[in-house]
């Protein structure tokens, strides 16, 4: 009789798990074409901001640059992850700094790096434009159903994009 219970127990236990554990009904587990492409244009945004801050932190010699470009660097890690992991090509990893493969990612470099270069106010502007970008093309990604690891990566680029708009704003 003891046994039985234990038995249930570990039935009801392990019933429970699953369903904790198991995404919801309408949970994506997959990417769909559209967020791979998305993913692919993240990254290369990204790539954006970390190469439009190093090239900032070298003209306009400010170590707020420097330090927000190592955590951009940390946000590309993460979606190469999430390509790697969905077995989806990185337009990064041939692409040296300042170099993209989206045309127009490629200029709008061109045109933040020589409004930046004028002057600290300028770079300060030119940082708030980028992490304005991320964070509405974020929020706008996000609207969609997606696998959990997708979703978890662009909450935290979201959230580190606001941070990065403060670092600004101060």
């Amino acid at each position: 009789m003891r046994k039985t219970k234990k038995i249930q127990a570990l039935v009801v236990i392990a019933a429970m798990s699953t369903l904790i554990i198991a995404p919801s009904a309408g949970a994506a587990t997959r990417p769909t074409t559209t967020q791979k492409l998305q993913l692919q244009y993240l990254v290369e945004e990204e790539k954006l901001a970390r190469d439009v801050y190093l090239y900032l932190a070298d003209n306009v010699t400010t170590q707020k640059f420097a330090n927000i470009a190592k955590a951009e660097q940390a946000h590309m890690d993460e979606i190469s992850l999430l390509l790697k992991t969905y077995a989806i090509t990185n337009p990064t990893l041939t692409r040296t700094t300042g170099v993209f493969k989206n045309t127009s990612l490629q200029s709008l470099y061109k045109t933040l790096t020589a409004q930046g270069a004028t002057g600290l106010v300028a770079a300060y502007g030119v940082g708030t434009a980028i992490e304005n970008l991320d964070i509405a093309d974020l929020q706008k990604d996000l609207k969609s159903t997606m696998p959990a690891d997708m979703k978890l990566s662009l909450d935290r680029l979201l959230s580190g994009s606001q941070n990065h708009l403060a670092a600004f704003a101060r």
